[in-house]
């Protein structure tokens, strides 16, 4: 009789004494890697700031008044759980006599937003470090120990999960609710047939309100339904619909679309109809700007730059042995990670690195696992499997390292647009005419000055009779008529220090330089960022007046180019460019 070959012999206790010698020291390095994950994700927060956390804090907001976006379904979970800690904030604020009234409460935070913003993204931090916690804890279930702790180290050095945990956005969250799914669907595969209804109930519960988070977490129902039938015997359709667990599953699915947001019950068929216009996003761009590349290609670059040389060829190892694997586990994390690339992948328009963070844990658990298999593959002494076990990590979490390193520097000082502010009221007049290149409702990524008396009427006047005419195009209604309390607010509470701003809205409503010349426009505040998209060629096809006013600022001898606030290795940010009118 053939003996086993020992290159595919493998001892599940010998891997896990790669990492740890017992199951208490296992529990102490997951503790410590989720403290070391929580530290990195909330050092800095104070010095944070995203463009998307405003619509997010706003419409928070707006829930706890009581107005609902019944037009707005993306990203409502995450505002619920900031709805809940405003509430909160609210209600610790009235038992100390912080704020006499709801209205009160809200003059005081429509002007200074700081401890709202650091409320969400405590939350991401938190969600962002559990994330973590729910890697090592996926590799348990699927018998995988040893490799969990590695996957998790590996995912605690995730830059583009760091970063988005430093924000009052949705991603960490999703991540969270992504990670929470697939536990239970793990658990699923792993049991088989006795499998608990608990599971199936927590895996589609968990997994509608991802959904209802972000969409690509429908991706979901794949591994659930791989791990469902896995081992049957027989797949007869009559079998497949009167399955109570899959029956149970899918209407704890439906409850957690529910959970996620209310407004299903309400209006379900503009649901569904919004379900239907999702694949726009693959022909529509976002604040007409589109990447370099397209998503399969942009996202490769990406890992190789996220991971390092090292760390990337284990990847590449890894996906090639997983692909050609019989192992249901691998195919498990695979059936998640190919349909979750495809779908990304294929835009032009919606790429980010932050749209890979629900895909990396599965790729670092791979990684894992197969360095342990190797490893434990080799005859050598435990000893000396520890020792270059320890060497190979070390190699592969230098780049990881050496670029959290560079991240957490740069959330160590403030950011540019704090900068920007600070040097605008310290050097320009209070009450000068400012083009800036600004957002269409609030002002979240340029300079934070406040707008002046005159400049806020303004504002409100068009909104009031943009909705009034029915000329306001927002098809997520982000501004209606209960909105318009926000410039109210503002205008109860002009500063002494404010400018008469006109924005560029996302740079796209601008006019010749001649006309702001004729206008009285003293000074320019410019992104860099603005600048360059406003450039392209593929602006100037779309929005031929919005290329020739970018294009034009450098050589327009009527301006001058007096201060220039560029990011550092201590200050994140955009480059700002500030010109005064001389002409």
């Amino acid at each position: 009789m053939k003996r086993p070959s020992k290159a595919i012999a493998f001892e599940p206790s010998r891997e896990t004494q790669l990492t740890a010698p017992s199951s208490d020291r296992q529990r102490w390095a997951a503790a410590g890697i989720f403290l070391l994950a929580f530290l990195l994700r909330i050092y800095g927060i104070w010095n944070a700031d995203h463009s998307d956390e405003y619509n997010e804090v706003f419409e928070a907001l707006r829930v706890c008044s009581g107005h609902l976006n019944l037009e707005r379904w993306a990203k409502r979970f995450y505002l619920y759980v900031l709805s809940v800690e405003y509430g909160s904030f609210y209600l610790l604020g009235r038992l100390f006599h912080m704020f006499s009234s709801p209205m009160d409460f809200a003059a005081n935070v429509v002007r200074d937003l700081s401890p709202l913003l650091l409320l969400g993204r405590t939350t991401s931090a938190f969600l962002g470090a559990a994330s973590v916690f729910l890697t090592c804890r996926i590799a348990t279930v699927l018998g995988w120990s040893g490799a969990g702790l590695l996957a998790a180290l590996f995912f605690c050095l995730n830059t583009a999960h760091i970063e988005v945990a430093h924000f009052a956005r949705v991603d960490a969250t999703l991540g969270f609710l992504v990670l929470l799914s697939f536990s239970f669907i793990a658990a699923i595969l792993r049991q088989g047939p006795s499998s608990r209804t608990r599971d199936y109930m927590l895996a589609g519960l968990f997994a509608g309100i991802a959904f209802q988070t972000k969409a690509p977490a429908i991706v979901l129902v794949i591994p659930l339904l791989f791990a469902h039938f896995t081992g049957k015997a027989s797949l007869q359709f009559r079998e497949i619909l009167l399955d109570k667990k899959l029956l149970c599953c899918a209407l704890f699915f439906i409850l957690g679309l529910v959970i996620g947001n209310p407004a299903v019950l309400a209006a379900p068929r503009k649901f569904l109809l919004h379900l239907l216009g999702m694949g726009k996003v693959y022909v529509t761009p976002i604040n007409e700007t589109q990447s370099e590349h397209i998503g399969f290609v942009a996202y490769i670059i990406y890992f190789y730059r996220e991971m390092g040389w090292a760390l990337s060829l284990l990847a590449f190892y890894s996906l090639c042995r997983a692909t050609l694997s019989r192992s249901k586990e691998e195919i498990l994390l695979l059936s998640f990670m190919l349909p979750f690339y495809l779908i990304m992948g294929a835009s032009r328009f919606l790429v980010s690195p932050s749209y890979m963070v629900p895909f990396m844990p599965f790729l670092y658990l791979l990684c894992a696992r197969h360095l342990m298999v190797s490893i434990v593959a080799w005859p050598m002494y435990p000893a000396a499997r520890r020792a270059l076990a320890l060497f190979l990590c070390t190699v592969l979490l230098l780049q990881p390292a050496h670029n959290v390193w560079r991240l957490e520097l740069s959330f160590s000082g403030k950011n540019t647009r704090l900068l920007a502010k600070e040097w605008i009221e310290a050097n320009i007049p209070s009450g000068s005419k400012i083009l800036m290149d600004s957002g269409k409702s609030i002002n979240s990524f340029a300079p934070a000055i406040a707008e002046n008396r005159e400049s806020l009427q303004r504002t409100l006047a068009e909104k009031e009779r943009a909705l009034r005419d029915g000329t306001l195009l927002d098809p997520t209604r982000i501004v209606d008529e209960h909105a318009l309390i926000y410039y109210e607010l503002l205008l109860r509470t002009v500063p002494e220090l404010s400018y008469d701003i006109t924005s560029t809205q996302f740079g796209l409503q601008v006019e010749p330089i001649d006309f702001y010349l004729r206008n009285g426009y003293e000074y320019f505040v410019i992104s860099q960022e603005m600048k360059t998209s406003r450039s392209t060629e593929f602006v100037a096809r779309r929005h031929p007046k919005a290329a020739a006013f970018y294009r034009s600022l450098d050589r327009d001898s009527r301006l001058q180019l007096i201060q220039v606030i560029r990011p550092t290795a201590k200050n994140r940010g955009d480059t700002f460019l500030i010109y005064k009118v001389t002409g």
